[in-house]
Parts: structure tokens; C-alpha cells; sequence
């Protein structure tokens, strides 16, 4: 039988051309995927040494956006729940039937649960990452601060606050080394000041609802003003808890605890599907894939390696390179917190006091308008902390503010009609917006990534004792005069202007 022949067409030469370079560019692919970005380094130590360059191709995105507003968020709760009692503590005590010394401890339950909550979350964060605390200690925030609303007798209330100061004392420090760990170098003085501009956004929402809700009573014997401004004030952090839970933990840490491999992931997905950085990012996905590391699995919650852990972290900061500049930080930090709770906190009373002194008649809502006056005067020192940290650096905006903020003070002490204090007390709100600011930025930029959460927490918990120090001290001088404490802020102001000069000069905040 005769074979039978099939002419099969020819390929056109242009397919041939593209299969070959098609495999060309395989076989380019498999040999880098061979080869190390830096020969001789590991894939984990090639991963820390270019996550900066990585976040920086990466640039500013839309989704770098979500976790500055969700920070922002969780950050503003936290005023909220600060500043609120100093408004409703009045109609608090009038319901609850409190003594004036029950009703001195309204805020300062709150700080003392900061000062544990900084302490112990800071530590757990460094242990067992930046968003799974975030989200309890939010949780616990907005939950207790709700509750606190629904309070039926003093202890209640007291317990209720006390909780959500845990809650407050944790979030306070993570929100910042959350938020620092996703910004490349370049911009991380920036941005953390803009999340630190949220304080004021809090201060301000906490005087503008105040103002809204408590001058009208209700008419019912249970639902008051004052719980319905403190249901609303605890919305914010039951909002961040939610927005937190679709976000993902911090690269830096998960780099840090040996999960690069998962850090990779979180940046694949971080970055814009047209970022060309995929390639980077894949390479060095085969480069860890070729070393077989077996990757860690997260830490399983443990109370008593938290505690054990945190001795061990506070001694760190006190230990080798990091003893300098936790010393200088606390020469820094204290005095500035003593002087602007000690004052802030209690200025709501006394401008009422002074009114009443000169014989004003004050308006029901005086006292909100003034103190919504007073936070939105923060604003100009905010965005000078946003436009020129990552231009002049955080030292020379640290040290003029407090010379500024300590004259201001002497100035408040000589002019104290009830005007002259409300246009003084602004101008000492203004200048010292940047002082805080610039702390925020710091201590990410001084310790390293896996002390960081705890020198938060410590720093802050040290804040928190200072402050019910200085809302103690003036409150002994509330009914009398306020000079004493005034002067006191003042000096220390100055003496920690000049300690700021031993801050070492940041050239590039790390990660």
C-alpha cells in the first residue's frame, strides 16, 4: 500500500523567533532563580538588608493610605478616651452621687491602667506582633469604654475605666511601631507625624461631641447625656478594631521572628499588581525555597512568658548602647507630660474658676468652645512636625518647641484673665504639638525592631506615672492658684530643652 503523504504547513519564521525568545528568557529566569541577589548572603539576611529599597520601589500607595488612616483611627480612640472624662466627670458625679474624692479618681483609674497596659502589651507585641495586640488592646478599649456608659454604681464605672485603660495603654505605643514598620526611610518622619497629627483630631472630636451632647439633657431617668457622649466616644476603637482585622502583621516582625517567607507574601500583596517589583520579590522567594529553612510558626499566647519576657526587655533598654538613650528619653519625655496633662486635663475647671473669679456670666457650653479652641490651635505645630521632620530632622523641632512651650508657660503664669489664659493656653498647645510628634518619631528610630514595642510601652507607662503626678499637684492648686505648678513646668521645660541636646542626631530612621 502506497504511503500517503500529509504536507503539513511550514511555521511562520516570526512564531519561531518569539518561542525562542520565550525560552531564552526561561532559561534566564531559572538561572537567576539560582543565584543569590548578593552571593554569599543568606535569603533572610538578603530579605533585612533591601526591605528599605523594597518599600521604597514600592513608594506611596493606596494601601500604605489605609494603614496610616487605620493607625490614625486607633490612635484618636485613644484621646478620646483620655480627654472625655475631664468633660463629663461633672454629670458623671451628679448621677452616680459621687464625693469629691471619688470624683478625683475618675481620671487617674484611667491612667493607671495605661501604665499596666503599657508595660504588658508593649512587651507582648514585640513577642507575639504589632497587629494581633493592636487588635486585642483596641478591643478591650472600646468594649470597657462602653461598658463604662452602662455603669450603674461608682465601682462599676471605676472598674469599667480601669480596663479600658489597659486597652488604652497598649495601643498607645504598637499604633507607632506598626505603622513606622511599613514606611520606607525616606518618609517615615512624615508619616508618623501625620499619624501623631491624629491626636488632635481625637482632642478635638472629644471637645466637639462634648459640646453637642452634654449642654442638652435627655429626658429619662437612665439614658443621660453622659453616657450616650461616652457610647459615642468608644465608636472610634471598636471602628479600628474592625478595619485592623484586614490588615496584615508588620513585615519588619515577621521578619524579625524568622517568617520571611510570609513576609514576602504580605509584600507581594502590599505592593500595586503594576509595581515592578514582583521579580524581586520572587527571586527571593526561590532563594529562601532553595535554602529549605523551616519557617517559625507564630507564638502561642503565654502570660507568664510575657511577664518573664518583659523583665528581660527593660533590662535590655538599660543594658549595652541602649542605656544612653533610654536615659536621655526619660530626661526628655517626663517633664513635658507633667506640665501638659497636669495642666490640660484639669483646664476645663479651671476656666471655669477664673470666669467665676472676674464675675462672668459663663454660658452653659463655655467650657467646650474654649477647649475645642484650644485643640485646633495644636494644628500649625502639627503640620510644621509633617512638612519638616524628614527635612531638618526631629532634634532641632524637639528642642525649639520646648523653649517655646516653657516661655509660653511663664507667659500664662504673669497674664491669667480667663481670656488671656484661653489665647496663652493655645499658644502652649500649639508649641508643644511638636515636642510629642517628635518623641513618636524617635523611638522607632533609636531602638531596634525587637525592643521596639517594649521601649514604647516602658516610655509610656513612665508618661502615664507622671501624669497622675501632675494631675494630683494640680489639682491641690486648682481651688487656690495654679502658680506653683505653672513655674514647676516651666523649669522643667527648659532643663529638658537642654537635654535634648544630648539626643543623637538621626540621619535615617530605621526600620
Amino acid at each position: 500500500m502506497a504511503a500517503i503523504e500529509v504536507d503539513l504547513p511550514a511555521k511562520n519564521e516570526k512564531d519561531n523567533e518569539e518561542e525562542e525568545e520565550e525560552e531564552e528568557e526561561e532559561m534566564r529566569h531559572d538561572e537567576e532563580a539560582d543565584v543569590p541577589l548578593i552571593p554569599g548572603k543568606s535569603g533572610a539576611a538578603q530579605i533585612a538588608d533591601s526591605y528599605d529599597g523594597l518599600l521604597s520601589k514600592i513608594g506611596v500607595t493606596f494601601k500604605l493610605l489605609i494603614i496610616v488612616v487605620c493607625s490614625g483611627i486607633g490612635l484618636l480612640s485613644d484621646t478620646l478616651e483620655i480627654m472625655s472624662i475631664s468633660f463629663a466627670k461633672d454629670d458623671i458625679s451628679k448621677q452616680l452621687k459621687l464625693s469629691r474624692q471619688e470624683e478625683s479618681t475618675l481620671a487617674g483609674v484611667l491612667f493607671a491602667g495605661m501604665l499596666l497596659g503599657g508595660l504588658v502589651w508593649g512587651r507582648a507585641a514585640d513577642i507575639y506582633g504589632r497587629r494581633r495586640i493592636l487588635l486585642i488592646s483596641l478591643s478591650m478599649n472600646g468594649s470597657c469604654a462602653a461598658l463604662s456608659a452602662l455603669s450603674t454604681s461608682f465601682w462599676m464605672f471605676l472598674l469599667a475605666r480601669f480596663f479600658s485603660g489597659i486597652g488604652v495603654g497598649g495601643s498607645l505605643p504598637i499604633i507607632f511601631s506598626y505603622v513606622s514598620e511599613w514606611v520606607p526611610r525616606r518618609l517615615k518622619g512624615g508619616i508618623i507625624s501625620a499619624v501623631a497629627t491624629c491626636w488632635m483630631v481625637g482632642a478635638i472630636l472629644a471637645a466637639a461631641l462634648a459640646w453637642a451632647v452634654l449642654p442638652y439633657p435627655l429626658q429619662h431617668t437612665y439614658w443621660t447625656s453622659w453616657r450616650v457622649y461616652l457610647l459615642l466616644c468608644s465608636i472610634p476603637s471598636l471602628l479600628a478594631v474592625l478595619l485592623y482585622f484586614f490588615l496584615a502583621e508588620s513585615p519588619v516582625f515577621l521578619i524579625q521572628k524568622g517568617r520571611n517567607l510570609q513576609a514576602l507574601e504580605v509584600l507581594r500583596r502590599f505592593a500595586p499588581s503594576s509595581s515592578d517589583i514582583s521579580q524581586e520579590l520572587g527571586q527571593l522567594k526561590r532563594v529562601l525555597e532553595d535554602e529549605n529553612i523551616v519557617t517559625s510558626s507564630p507564638e502561642r499566647w503565654d502570660c507568664t512568658a510575657v511577664i518573664k519576657e518583659f523583665g528581660m526587655g527593660v533590662i535590655e533598654l538599660f543594658s549595652g548602647e541602649l542605656l544612653k538613650i533610654t536615659l536621655i528619653l526619660i530626661a526628655v519625655i517626663l517633664p513635658v507630660h507633667f506640665g501638659y496633662y497636669g495642666f490640660m486635663l484639669w483646664f476645663p475647671e479651671y476656666i471655669k474658676k477664673q470666669s467665676n473669679s472676674s464675675g462672668e456670666i459663663v454660658p452653659q457650653d463655655y467650657v467646650y468652645r474654649e477647649s475645642l479652641y484650644v485643640s485646633l490651635a495644636s494644628l500649625p505645630g502639627n503640620l510644621i512636625s509633617v512638612g519638616l521632620t524628614d527635612i531638618v530632622g526631629p532634634k532641632p523641632i524637639l528642642c525649639v518647641s520646648q523653649v517655646l512651650s516653657a516661655c509660653s508657660v511663664f507667659l500664662l503664669w504673669k497674664y491669667n484673665s480667663p481670656d488671656q489664659t484661653v489665647i496663652l493656653t493655645c499658644l502652649f498647645n500649639a508649641v508643644t504639638a511638636p515636642i510629642f510628634n517628635m518623641v513618636d518619631v524617635l523611638i522607632p528610630a533609636l531602638y531596634p525592631t525587637k525592643t521596639r514595642g517594649t521601649a514604647f510601652g516602658f516610655h509610656c507607662a513612665l508618661i502615664r506615672i507622671v501624669t497622675i503626678a501632675g494631675t494630683w499637684l494640680f489639682s491641690l492648686f486648682i481651688d487656690s492658684s495654679p502658680t506653683a505648678p505653672i513655674l514647676l513646668t516651666a523649669v522643667l521645660l527648659f532643663s529638658s530643652a537642654i537635654v535634648s541636646l544630648a539626643v543623637p542626631k538621626i540621619t535615617s530612621i530605621s526600620h
